[in-house]
């Protein structure tokens, strides 16, 4: 069993709900405009304003128990970014980080669908493992490495932080530190644990 495998799946907008950070109503009107677009869930809720990219992170890590990882301290292996479709990589919202063998690891701003996941697997076939990110450092480092070369393919549109550009004042960076070592730390334990 891979680590995409044991990843408690929980629906994004349930957990959202769940949270008290979106209401059935607002998930419900994301989840239509998802069937309609395409786009992710997040996306759609954090470009309606509707929940912080923060939230979103924090709560897929605390309630899917995966770890999550500060795309901004990690150097990105171009040559891996590289073998998979830019369109795709945009589309998905994750970034390939790291080969293992035949296993690759990813950070994503959500945990990716099935059908993602097997399009991850052909390029991994040991095995997939998740990472989650901010959903504005992934599109960073999608810029940066991984650019839409293609007049044809659109970049999906995601709104900057409500009020600020996509810096961070030093609070917020030590909330996103405080998740960092929340997830180590739930992580490390979950590995450790003798019970298991």
């Amino acid at each position: 069993m891979t680590h995409y495998d044991r990843l408690k799946r929980k629906r994004l907008g349930d957990v959202l709900v769940d949270e008290g950070l979106a209401t059935e109503e607002e998930v419900i009107a994301a989840l239509q405009e998802q069937q309609q677009t395409g786009r992710m869930l997040s996306d759609i809720l954090f470009e309606g304003r509707k929940v912080s990219e923060y939230d979103i992170a924090r709560a897929i890590v605390e309630h899917c128990q995966a770890p999550f990882i500060d795309l901004r301290a990690y150097t990105l292996h171009k040559d891996l970014i590289k073998t998979m479709s830019a369109k795709f990589l945009h589309s998905a919202g994750l970034v390939p980080m790291e080969r293992f063998g035949d296993q690759i690891s990813f950070a994503c701003q959500e945990l990716p669908s099935d059908e993602v996941a097997s399009k991850l697997k052909e390029h991994a076939p040991g095995g997939i493992y998740i990472f989650i990110a901010s959903s504005v450092d992934i599109r960073a480092a999608l810029h940066a490495h991984a650019p839409l070369g293609d007049e044809t393919e659109e970049e999906p549109k995601v709104a900057a932080p409500v009020g600020k550009a996509a810096a961070r004042t030093s609070e917020e960076d030590q909330a996103w530190k405080d998740l960092f070592d929340a997830a180590n730390e739930s992580i490390l334990t979950e590995l450790t644990d003798p019970d298991e």
